[in-house]
């Protein structure tokens, strides 16, 4: 009988032993993730205690105050020209520096277009003459809140209105963003050409992605200083060859306060057109 026993229980780890080692080595990795998950959180149990949050996994220390302090915080620009860092926002409706309506920092799309306060940077002292271009470093950084990052050349900048009755009734679409058709890209490099104070050698194409940003200014009342820029991999190489736009296109109201005859006053009133899906199959006019 004890035989007996003694067979039927070696038989009974024998069938449970595979079953047995399987499930304590799944308990051993749980163990061992959740370990790994609390070491690599706990840089933000400091910051979640201060600002009563919880925080998104994995996101960079360097942006946990600005996000604890405002949960909208999406991005940060910074530019190498300035020790400026701008902490960027998802939402169009707060006061501050954020992404366009429509425009948003992980999209995927051709063209993004970030609004800022003219207190926030000085972009404006930097890029608004040829001179002061072709001395900058021209790089732009934008990084995500974990910490990856996309780097831009500043390839453009011109002043634009933000009321219609500023340029008989029409306001470049200086905030235009999204994937635009070929042929829309085209009329939209053409404007910024016109416009733009200076031209690098540097000539737009359709298969670049770009980054518009729009600050506050008063070189004219209700006015917009904007800078486009390309995304580029690698380290920037500045362009030192820009020459002066002798023939800027700027809005009506510029050539009514000098009493100057606008070159440019039978240009069409150009919207973008920007594909609504990602297969590019429709379109609208933005």
């Amino acid at each position: 009988m004890k035989k007996d026993n003694k067979n039927s229980f070696a038989e009974t780890v024998k069938k449970y032993k595979l079953p047995i080692i399987c499930i304590s080595a799944l308990v051993a990795v749980l163990v061992a993730i959740a370990v790994i998950n609390s070491i690599s959180t706990a840089y933000l149990r400091p910051y979640e205690k201060k600002y009563n949050i919880k925080y998104p996994r994995h996101i960079a220390e360097e942006f946990c105050d600005a996000y604890g302090a405002n949960s909208a915080v999406c991005g940060m620009l910074t530019f190498d020209d300035t020790d400026e860092k701008i902490f960027v926002t998802s939402d169009v409706y707060q006061n501050g520096n954020h992404f366009d309506s429509g425009s948003a920092i992980d999209d995927g799309k051709q063209i993004k277009s970030i609004g800022l306060e003219s207190s926030a940077t000085e972009i404006e002292k930097l890029y608004s003459s040829v001179k002061g271009y072709n001395g900058c470093k021209q790089k732009v950084t934008l990084t995500d809140i974990y910490g990856k990052s996309k780097t831009y050349q500043v390839i453009a900048a011109y002043y634009a209105n933000i009321l219609g009755k500023d340029d008989n009734g029409y306001v470049f679409p200086y905030f235009a963003h999204g994937d635009l058709t070929e042929d829309s890209f085209n009329q939209y490099e053409d404007r910024v050409h016109c416009r733009s104070l200076y031209h690098p050698s540097y000539d737009m194409t359709y298969t670049d992605n770009y980054l518009s940003i729009n600050v506050d200014t008063e070189f004219m009342k209700d006015f917009k200083f904007v800078i486009l820029c390309v995304e580029v991999d690698g380290k920037v190489k500045p362009y030192t060859d820009a020459v002066k736009n002798k023939k800027i296109h700027y809005p009506q109201v510029w050539y009514d306060k000098h009493d100057k005859h606008n070159p440019y006053w039978l240009s069409s009133q150009w919207q973008p057109e920007v594909y609504t899906d990602k297969k590019h199959k429709t379109t609208e006019k933005m």
